[in-house]
């Protein structure tokens, strides 16, 4: 029990680190509305800075869920919530890797889509954990009154 708590709040924490990228990518562009980047080592600085720790929390968010989905694959534990997680963590870094991708063609065009589609993949990870909170407080409400019988 006390793993899989770990494990949850190492999600947080790599939910918590995205979340400060995106507030600070979103500070740095109304800060820098101007900014072009004309070359592709430009735009690899701007990703190298601006955006790695938006890239650090979406490779720990995924690594976090697999991690959690595998802890409860292990334990044959049911759940759809960690399955679910995953899965947007996987939309999630999908997502950003498109981004990044059209940032390095120097393209705008599909820039806000992907990052539309990387903060889905956001939200819906947050939701997963989020909900699956009330059944973990279930099962060791159960636990108690078991012990307590």
């Amino acid at each position: 029990m006390a793993h899989r708590r770990t494990l949850r709040g190492l999600i947080w924490a790599s939910l918590t680190l995205r979340l400060a990228g995106l507030v600070l990518d979103a500070f740095w562009h109304a800060e820098h509305s101007d900014f072009d980047a004309v070359t592709g080592n430009e735009m690899i600085e701007h990703l190298r800075t601006v955006h790695l720790p938006i890239y650090i929390g979406v490779f720990f968010v995924v690594v976090t869920t697999a991690l959690a989905l595998l802890r409860q694959i292990e334990r044959s534990e049911r759940g759809a919530a960690l399955p679910i997680a995953f899965a947007g963590a996987l939309i999630s870094a999908a997502g950003e890797s498109w981004h990044a991708y059209t940032h390095l063609q120097l393209s705008t065009h599909g820039g806000p889509l992907a990052a539309s589609v990387s903060f889905l993949g956001f939200l819906v990870v947050v939701g997963a954990m989020w909900l699956s909170r009330g059944g973990r407080r279930r099962a060791a409400e159960d636990v108690d009154r078991r012990r307590a019988a």
